[in-house]
């Protein structure tokens, strides 16, 4: 077996077209359309590199990353050859070809679908470390009878508070899509920001994106301020939302993501009517991490 460093773009394709995707890693980052693939894949060849393991010229399997900030990379792989079994000290020696080529403080994460993947123990034996969950969690509008369909202290957003939102919204979401200008911007029909105010202070705040096309609207970003944060606020501005968005839109679902490494907290939203879709385990490796 040797490990070597992929660069043609179509061996790559011709290889993973057809490959089993059990132990892949941010599977769901991989593009549908062909175009954007070859596009993700010359960036992974150009920087960490795409590699694979080979015995007599044959692949029988591939890892790759993509670049999200300096020196960050979200794993892709080990995408594996169909009827191949690839052994944990294997998977190993892949994933060190790629992180010994890079900086010791770079940051390398992996991101596993929870209950249909297989990750613990090569994560485990890999020294790659737990990091949080993302949940996905859905609601009906079944549900939303039951929910608050007014709240004293919760009104729609106006230009007087963006300073205090602005402020919240940096602090609570670093790396986030949306600015606080960004959101503000896109506010219509269809995009609405509701801010929890009291004691004139702004203690929280939930963001609606609405499709009208497919029925379906997304809570963008919710949170609560940290003084605040055992108070319920995030959850009273849930409650608003969800009844809001049911009684004024034909919708067929309400679904948010949230991160987090407590479940019994996640459970909470099972209150609200909120049932977790879908759950990945994020796990993140630093060199200089290792003792």
């Amino acid at each position: 077996m040797n490990i070597i460093q992929l660069t043609d773009t179509q061996t790559i394709l011709n290889f993973i077209e057809h490959a089993d995707y059990n132990k892949t890693s941010y599977l769901y980052k991989l593009p549908q359309e062909h175009a954007h693939i070859n596009q993700m894949l010359e960036q992974a060849i150009d920087n960490p590199g795409v590699f694979a393991l080979v015995e007599d010229d044959d692949i029988k399997a591939v890892l790759f990353a993509f670049t999200y900030d300096t020196q960050r990379f979200k794993v892709i792989g080990p995408i594996v050859q169909t009827g191949y079994t690839l052994s944990i000290e294997d998977q190993d020696a892949l994933f060190k070809h790629m992180y010994q080529a890079q900086p010791p403080e770079a940051n390398f994460n992996f991101s596993y679908e929870a209950q249909t993947q297989t990750y613990a123990r090569e994560m485990k034996a890999m020294d790659v470390a737990y990091n949080f969950t993302d949940y996905y969690l859905e609601a009906y509008p079944e549900q939303s009878e039951a929910l608050a369909s007014s709240h004293p202290t919760i009104t729609e957003y106006h230009k007087a508070y963006f300073r205090a939102f602005r402020k919240l919204h940096d602090k609570a979401f670093k790396r986030a899509e949306m600015s606080a200008e960004d959101i503000v911007d896109a506010l219509d029909e269809h995009n609405r920001l509701f801010i929890y105010m009291s004691e004139g202070l702004l203690k929280g705040y939930v963001y609606l994106q609405v499709n009208p096309n497919n029925r379906i609207a997304e809570i963008k970003y919710f949170t609560s301020h940290r003084d605040y944060r055992f108070k319920g606020i995030a959850f009273d501005l849930l409650k608003y939302v969800l009844h809001f968005a049911f009684t004024h839109y034909e919708l067929k679902k309400v679904y948010f993501k949230i991160r987090s490494k407590n479940s019994k907290l996640v459970e909470r939203f099972n209150e609200l009517g909120f049932v977790v879709n879908n759950e990945y385990k994020k796990f993140k490796f630093v060199a200089n991490n290792l003792q």
